[in-house]
């Protein structure tokens, strides 16, 4: 690959079988990551956090361009703490050399009401994550957080992205 770059987003840990590849540096990783609350509840048949944290760090030890995706960021009962927790467990985790570089990217939720029908079936388990309290339509049927309510989101995450993260990029908060 001379010229091109290829950008990889993924939820999956499943990294070995690239980890030796020749990517002569032209490949990002972009690793989605979720607190295990949501991942558990939301994000069914993903790896768990602990494990897509290990990716990151072999894939970034492999010599790769590794970005951390904090999407989709949910807000549910208790969201502040669980994503806090979140930021603190990458904090701990990551290793020196990914932390040296990382970006990040901060992407909330929108959600609509075709995935919630194909949710309410295919995953009746799972929590619904329209809330009509903090949730506006956002037009073709789609729904989004209250201007207010994401302002006040991506106002806490920066600050503790900030505080835990100094030196790493923030790419963008939509």
């Amino acid at each position: 690959m001379k010229k091109g770059r290829l950008i990889f987003p993924t939820k999956f840990d499943m990294i070995d079988d690239i980890l030796n590849l020749d990517h002569n540096g032209k490949i990002t990783i972009r690793m989605s990551v979720n607190p295990e609350y949501i991942i558990n509840r939301v994000e069914f048949g993903t790896s768990r956090l602990d494990k897509r944290i290990d990716a990151i760090n072999k894939l970034k030890e492999a010599g790769y361009d590794v970005g951390i995706l904090i999407a989709p960021v949910i807000m549910v009962e208790n969201w502040k703490e669980l994503y806090l927790e979140l930021i603190k467990e990458l904090e701990s985790k990551l290793s020196k050399k990914v932390k040296k570089d990382a970006f990040f990217e901060i992407i909330f939720m929108t959600y609509s009401y075709v995935h919630t029908k194909i949710n309410e079936e295919a995953f009746p388990n799972a929590i619904n994550l329209y809330n009509k309290e903090i949730m506006k339509g956002g037009g073709r049927g789609k729904y989004r957080y209250k201007e207010e309510i994401k302002k006040d989101g991506e106002k806490f995450l920066k600050e503790q992205m900030e505080k835990y993260f100094p030196d790493n990029k923030i790419e963008y908060i939509v």
